[in-house]
């Protein structure tokens, strides 16, 4: 009789165990899956944080990308009239060319079109970067010269008679620096182009 008590109470024991036993593995186990679940959601939270800085980047390089083509353009477009006017500047000097009965509206052409490509060229100065902001500064001291070159020969005519050597020598200095103020063009141009195809820098 007191063995089959103890064996009942021994049975009973062993009961009370392996269910707190049981309950104790499952607490963890679902305390591990909870872990597992949190460390996945926020694994999940980085990664779309990252893909909308991603995003957020990506956008912003194309508006400055946009922005600055439209600032370079617009740069290469006034540098080009100013560099035409100043050569129609130094046409309005020689006798019998179409340009001399306008000298005065053609002469405030060329300085009315070097300052806007001076002004514009803030605009390419600010936006950068540095390599091409280098090369529309060279685009202006290379048109300054083109311009002062044609008032210079402005200046020679009204003091004199021009002969032959006068206008050959005239023409050849007109046309070296027309020619350096293109070949300065093409150095923006192309500066330009390459930070235009830059690609986005990495997060």
């Amino acid at each position: 009789m007191a063995g089959s008590l103890l064996l009942s109470l021994m049975g009973m024991v062993g009961t009370l165990i392996g269910s707190s036993l049981t309950a104790f593995i499952t607490s963890r186990s679902e305390r591990a899956k909870q872990r597992a679940l949190e460390q996945q959601e926020e694994r999940q939270s980085r990664r779309q944080e990252r893909l909308q800085e991603l995003d957020l980047r990506l956008e912003q390089h194309r508006w400055r990308r946009e922005h600055r083509k439209l600032i370079y353009q617009e740069f290469a477009e006034k540098s080009q009239l100013a560099r035409i006017a100043a050569l129609d500047h130094h046409r309005s000097c020689l006798p019998g060319t179409p340009e001399a009965g306008n000298a005065e509206e053609i002469r405030l052409r060329g300085r009315t079109t070097y300052r806007d490509a001076l002004m514009t060229s803030y605009a390419v100065e600010l936006q950068g970067p540095e390599e091409v902001a280098a090369q529309a500064n060279a685009c202006l001291t290379s048109l300054r010269d083109l311009l002062n070159c044609a008032e210079d020969h402005e200046a020679r005519s009204r003091s004199r008679a021009l002969n032959q050597e006068d206008l050959a020598l005239m023409d050849e200095e007109i046309s070296a620096r027309f020619d350096d103020a293109q070949r300065c063009l093409q150095l923006f141009i192309r500066a330009g182009r390459v930070a235009l195809d830059r690609p986005t820098p990495p997060i």
